[in-house]
């Protein structure tokens, strides 16, 4: 005589912790997620990148940012805002993927980037002045674009 056991993965989410929690830990392997344009600007006002991003816009999606995620396509980030200038702190627990941290003024002004952080560091990383927010993109871009301090980002909403 065989036992049968039905498990329902929803209500387990709920049990080990709350379904939205569950939901935004997912929130970054969802590609339709990142859909929201920005780009850089140079202090002539040029164009000089642009990305498809996805905004960290509550405290769990900016906890788990890109944790656990094991690609992140070229043209892809994610940025953090705060609400308002502030000493930020980030690090790069259960991230997979190096990356290019860029922070932003309170006039999204490029203040400090942090270049090729280390997969799984447990360091600090954070501006030496404050910010209001950070944007994360795959390691290299930043370089690869020549986006420095005092460049702008626009987003076209927020």
């Amino acid at each position: 005589m065989g036992v049968f056991l039905f498990v329902n993965i929803s209500s387990l989410a709920k049990k080990n912790q709350p379904l939205a929690d569950f939901e935004e830990s997912k929130f970054n392997t969802n590609f339709r997620n990142y859909n929201q344009k920005i780009k850089f600007t140079n202090n002539l006002n040029h164009n000089i990148a642009e990305f498809m991003i996805a905004i960290a816009d509550t405290p769990e999606k900016q906890q788990y940012g890109l944790m656990n995620l094991d690609f992140l396509p070229q043209n892809l980030g994610m940025i953090f805002i705060k609400e308002q200038t502030q000493n930020i702190s980030m690090w790069m627990k259960n991230t997979l993927i190096p990356l290019d941290m860029i922070f932003l003024d309170e006039n999204f002004i490029v203040n400090h980037i942090a270049e090729n952080t280390t997969p799984h560091s447990l360091a600090v990383i954070s501006s030496p002045y404050n910010s209001r927010a950070v944007l994360e993109v795959n390691a290299g871009i930043a370089k690869k674009f020549n986006i420095k301090i005092g460049d702008k980002l626009i987003i076209n909403k927020l």
